[in-house]
C-alpha cells in the first residue's frame, strides 16, 4: 500500500489530468465536499436509460449532496471526472469503487470456484454522463481507478451488479481492459448479467 485510505480525498497522489479526443484538458480526483452542488447535478440529472444501467445508489440530488459531504474512501472510494475548461468545473463522469464486497455478492463469486479474497475485492461501477459519451472518457477513468486500488493493495475488481449481458459494447469494453468473464446470472427476473473479475 503505497498511501493510507485518509490522505486520498486531497492527495495530488490520486489525481489524474488528461486529454479526451478533442484534446480537451480533463481531470479525474476522488469526490470533495465542495463538490456536492455540481455532483448532485450530475446524479439528479442522469436519463431513465442510464439509470436502468446505472444505479448503485439514489440518484437524487439529496443523495449526491450527502455522498460529498460524508465521503469515507476507506469505505467507498468515488472518483469524479471534471470537466476544469468551463467556470462550473462540471462533473461528466463518476466511478464507484466500494472496499470489500458484500455478502451477496460474495455467495455469487464463491460459486465459481475461484480463490480470493473478498475483503481485500473492489466492487466498481462507472457511469459518463450524457452528451460526453465516446469521447475518450470511459477508459482512463477506469484505468484510475484500477491505478488507486492497485496501489491500495486490493487483490482483485468486480463489476457491482454484473453487466447486463446485451449491453455488447459494455462487455467489449471490459474486456479489452483485462476483465475476465466467469458466468451469467438473473437479477431482475427476465435481465442476464455477466459477472467479470479483473486480477490487479
Amino acid at each position: 500500500m503505497s498511501l493510507p485510505f485518509a490522505d486520498l480525498t486531497y492527495n495530488p497522489f490520486a489525481e489524474f489530468w488528461f486529454s479526451d479526443s478533442h484534446g480537451r484538458s480533463r481531470l479525474i480526483r476522488p469526490l470533495r465536499p465542495r463538490d456536492a452542488d455540481a455532483f448532485s447535478f450530475f446524479l439528479s440529472h442522469l436519463t431513465e436509460k442510464t439509470r436502468h444501467l446505472f444505479e448503485p445508489h439514489p440518484l437524487s440530488w439529496a443523495a449526491g449532496q450527502q455522498l460529498a459531504l460524508e465521503a469515507d474512501p476507506s469505505e467507498c472510494l468515488r472518483l469524479v471526472l471534471i470537466d476544469t475548461q468551463l467556470p462550473q468545473q462540471p462533473i461528466l463522469g463518476y466511478l464507484v469503487l466500494q472496499m470489500g464486497l458484500r455478502d451477496y455478492e460474495i455467495e455469487r463469486f464463491d460459486r465459481y470456484g475461484i480463490e480470493y479474497d473478498p475483503h481485500l475485492c473492489v466492487s466498481l461501477a462507472p457511469v459518463i454522463a450524457e452528451g460526453w459519451r465516446a469521447q475518450g472518457l470511459g477508459a482512463p477513468l477506469l484505468k484510475q481507478g484500477l491505478h488507486l486500488c492497485r496501489e491500495l493493495g486490493r487483490q482483485a475488481v468486480i463489476l457491482m451488479g454484473g453487466v447486463q449481458d446485451n449491453n455488447r459494447m459494455a462487455v467489449r469494453f471490459y474486456l479489452r481492459h483485462g476483465f475476465h468473464r466467469l458466468d451469467s446470472f438473473e437479477w431482475p427476473q427476465g435481465v442476464l448479467n455477466d459477472d467479470m473479475i479483473r486480477w490487479l
